[in-house]
């Protein structure tokens, strides 16, 4: 295998990434887009002398990284999914519905309707998928077909967890395709396992499966044999080598040539190679920072975290120290340590790694995996540069905050109290069955001159859209507050969006028409300004309305804003386009 040898290119780009000054002290990972690409025509061209219509899905889950998974999409290969989320990351990089196929051993309702929306391959885990799958169909006027997934050998005679067994098959799936004409079978998916060191286990499998597969195969059917490619990490010795890709296509062949020469051109074969595109592409890069004397060995500090590289301790990594290193290579043991505050954050395992203080180093095969795992725990994740071209870009923006300053509910803003029946409370779910009942209570006056109420179908929804109004409360990006008219939820008045540079809001605001014309909203608005002008948090308020919504400009007029203007066209509600009256407000 050739684990330990990182090209100079690679070098040269860690080098001058460091020497930028925002990096002094910031660790980063780069990924080699251009090996990655190269690497992934290599397995495409070596698939197609044994199987010239195969179809390539390449792994969302390996590798997410945005521009790769562009880069395999303009290549015309297709992409393996486990999930909605990840589905919609790959129809975002450029895959089509149909040049995606949906895996895993769960798929929830979201990540089956958007399969079947989309005219995606679905394999097929269990019966209970498939009886998921039949009770979506009721909304779907058309045909479909899936795939099942065969449980494989996985130790001894123990079958996996993942897939269905021929008892499993002919009790329990048969039966359920029977029942329901719209879904058909379209073939088979048969995973061994990932990072084989050769292809016997692909061969014992199929050969154990063949008699099965040929009794149960539809017409033009196809045999997804899922991934196995090793990535160099397959073993810790630099001198074995890595098995090619054509190496299991060939045993493959024979396998099936053996038991029938024709199921070749028969059958459809799919391939889903994961870590072995983009594994050993993907590189760490740190820095030591102070030395110490324990455990019998040197323990260097660095500044990164085995939080950031999960993989270190079960993949086979190689690691080089950079720059010109003064001392001669001697035996001495280290331990390359990381930031976290457990004593067995260790990067690297224990032996003689050659390095100093203040000295960069890189950890190779950090591509796969390790990229979307790497976690926030006590520093946010670095950032991911990529040689594309040859030349260093941004590939992926390091994390602007730990989660808890991102995405936790704080719920710790102030009210403001208006007067004795009135205060405006920040948003949360706990208002949001009050304010459902008043949306839909209100639904077709809102509907007039509002476009979200059509989006707002249950409470649940009104609960998801307070929360994230209560993340951007806190984030200082727009401010929501739930009206409350003695005590009741009866609207909301908002910034909904807060231009922080030039210190303007814009403001928008509802109210159930059954409390409307008692000066609840023009007291309330008074309050907010009046708040946020006191503590020169806000210089210019604005308010934006439908030039035929009279009484958003009544409200509007009545708080003492100015006319600057009307915009034409400016709102599209309900198919048609309005003029909108701009108002605003100057702190005085």
């Amino acid at each position: 295998m050739a684990q330990k040898i990182i090209h100079p290119s690679i070098i040269s780009a860690a080098e001058a990434i460091a020497a930028r000054p925002s990096h002094s002290d910031r660790p980063f990972f780069i990924f080699d887009a251009d090996s990655a690409l190269e690497r992934a025509r290599h397995l495409t061209a070596a698939c197609k002398e044994y199987f010239p219509d195969a179809v390539i899905a390449v792994s969302v889950k390996s590798c997410s990284l945005g521009i790769f998974l562009r880069l395999i999409a303009e290549e015309g290969l297709s992409a393996e999914v486990c999930s909605a989320d990840e589905f919609k990351l790959a129809l975002k990089a450029g895959f089509t519905g149909d040049r995606i196929i949906l895996d895993g051993p769960y798929k929830n309702s979201e990540d089956l309707s958007l399969a079947l929306d989309k005219g995606a391959l679905v394999h097929i885990d269990s019966a209970h998928e498939l009886s998921e799958i039949i009770g979506l169909m009721s909304g779907y006027n058309q045909k479909i077909g899936v795939g099942v997934r065969l449980s494989h050998i996985y130790s001894d005679t123990q079958r996996s967890r993942f897939g269905v067994t021929a008892e499993e098959f002919r009790d329990e799936i048969v039966p359920l395709l029977t029942s329901c004409p719209d879904i058909s079978l379209r073939g088979f998916h048969l995973h061994t396992g990932s990072n084989l060191e050769n292809p016997s286990k692909v061969s014992d499998c199929l050969r154990d499966w063949l008699p099965f597969l040929v009794e149960n195969m539809p017409e033009g059917g196809h045999l997804d044999m899922g991934s196995g490619f090793p990535a160099d990490s397959f073993s810790p010795v630099a001198a074995v080598p890595t098995v090619e890709p054509a190496a299991f296509f060939r045993d493959i062949v024979s396998v099936l040539s053996e038991y029938d020469p024709a199921l070749i051109q028969k059958w459809k074969l799919i391939f889903e190679p994961g870590r072995t595109l983009s594994e050993d592409h993907g590189y760490a890069i740190g820095k030591t920072v102070s030395v110490k004397n324990r455990y019998d060995s040197e323990v260097i500090q660095t500044n990164l975290g085995i939080n950031w590289i999960p993989s270190v301790h079960n993949w086979h990594h190689s690691l080089l120290p950079l720059g010109h290193n003064e001392h001669i290579p001697d035996d001495t043991t280290q331990i390359l340590a990381g930031f976290n505050c457990f004593e067995n954050d260790c990067l690297f395992p224990r032996g003689p790694l050659n390095l100093k203080k203040n000295q960069l180093f890189i950890i190779r095969g950090c591509g796969a995996y390790d990229l979307q795992t790497a976690n926030e725990w006590t520093r946010t994740r670095p950032p991911v540069y990529a040689l594309l071209n040859q030349e260093i870009i941004t590939a992926r923006l390091p994390s602007p905050a730990l989660p808890s300053a991102m995405l936790d509910l704080m719920h710790a803003e102030q009210s403001l109290c208006v007067d004795e029946n009135i205060q405006l409370a920040p948003a949360s779910s706990r208002f949001a069955t009050e304010l459902f009942s008043v949306v839909d209570r209100n639904r077709k006056e809102f509907s007039q001159y509002m476009a979200w109420p059509r989006f707002v179908k249950t409470v649940d929804d009104e609960s998801g859209f307070l929360d994230a109004c209560l993340a951007a409360h806190q984030k200082n990006e727009g401010k929501t507050y739930v009206i409350l008219f003695n005590d009741a939820a009866v609207g909301l008045l908002s910034f909904n969006s807060i231009d922080s540079a030039n210190k303007t809001a814009y403001i928008g605001y509802w109210l159930d028409m059954r409390v409307q014309g008692q000066g609840v909203i023009t007291r309330a608005l008074n309050a907010l300004v009046k708040e946020y002008s006191d503590r020169k948090l806000i210089n210019r308020f604005v308010i934006k309305c439908s030039v035929s919504n009279l009484k958003s400009n009544k409200v509007a007029q009545r708080c003492g804003f100015v006319l600057e203007g009307k915009m034409r066209k400016a709102e599209l509600l309900n198919g048609v386009f309005h003029d909108q009256n701009v108002y605003s407000y100057i702190a005085p």
